[in-house]
């Protein structure tokens, strides 16, 4: 039976390829003008890297996005160098960032390791735990000059969960929490897992998560295991037009008998590492509670 298997993006580029191939042929891009000494100019190629930034009020520095980023308000100009795992290079160069964020990954690593050779600062976070989010706001801000900024989201974001966790403390010693999984992708099924900082939103919010065993942030299961584990609630994360999701998931999951409800939540909303972890964590609590799980 599968169990866990860990969650990848397949690369729609291989970007160490187009390196090589422009080294064989000599038309590699030219670096361009240098920026002006103490400028500050950004490529996130990360949209939880890209809400932090304008969290912390630099969004006038941010000369570059990926395609995901660039549909955050905010960012709707910023040049674009295409998705996550294949950014454009040569464009990359022609803006010339001082600073480039992005997400460890073997597909990106031709690209991040051609920047970092012209001179240009690269800093790759893959944040997955709670505690991991909160310092990644602590050091992009360290980064980018506004210290003070990223210690004061972070303060401000513990304090919203620590509000959301007292509000649950009333409840009787002993008491049954509404269990809960997750879904993250239908087929293959991908779920959150205890390695996730959503799993410890889900505590946050009042509930638990069935798969908070499993050390993988987000791991493959089989429907077979899901069945095995019987959650109050499943919160499906899989659509991302609200007007349709809700009626397509409970579509998809009343064809299982031992499904009891069936909750959505909008790609995103709960499960990208930037700074809304409070908005996320009560999102979770309104959908653990809406109907009072028994």
């Amino acid at each position: 039976m599968r169990t866990v298997r860990p969650l990848r993006s397949s690369a729609l580029v291989s970007i160490r390829a187009l390196a090589f191939a422009m080294l064989l042929c000599g038309c590699g891009p030219e670096p361009a003008a240098p920026p002006e000494s103490g400028e500050l100019r950004v490529i996130s190629l990360s949209p939880a890297v890209s809400e932090i930034l304008l969290e912390l009020g630099a969004g006038a520095d941010v000369v570059g996005v990926d395609r995901y980023s660039k549909q955050i308000p905010g960012l709707e100009n910023v040049p674009s160098l295409g998705g996550l795992f294949s950014p454009d290079l040569e464009r990359a160069i022609q803006l010339r960032p001082t600073l480039v964020f992005g997400v460890r990954s073997e597909q990106q690593r031709g690209f991040f390791d051609h920047l970092a050779g012209l001179g240009v600062r690269v800093e790759t976070l893959s944040p997955y735990t709670l505690v991991e989010v909160l310092s990644s706001y602590q050091e992009i801000g360290e980064l980018i000059g506004r210290p003070e900024r990223g210690q004061a989201l972070r303060a401000s974001v513990e304090r919203e969960l620590a509000a959301l966790r007292a509000r649950d403390d009333g409840g009787q010693a002993g008491e049954r929490l509404p269990t809960l999984a997750v879904v993250l992708q239908r087929d293959p099924l991908y779920v959150v897992g205890g390695g996730s900082f959503v799993s410890e939103l889900i505590a946050t919010a009042g509930g638990r998560n069935v798969f908070e065993d499993l050390e993988s942030p987000y791991p493959s299961v089989s429907l077979e295991v899901l069945a095995e584990r019987a959650p109050d609630l499943i919160i499906d994360t899989a659509g991302s037009d609200l007007s349709d999701a809700l009626s397509a998931a409970r579509a998809h999951w009343r064809r299982f008998s031992w499904v009891r409800r069936v909750e959505v939540v909008a790609q995103g909303v709960v499960t990208l590492p930037g700074p809304r972890l409070g908005e996320a964590a009560r999102v979770l609590h309104s959908r653990i509670h809406a109907a009072g799980i028994q």
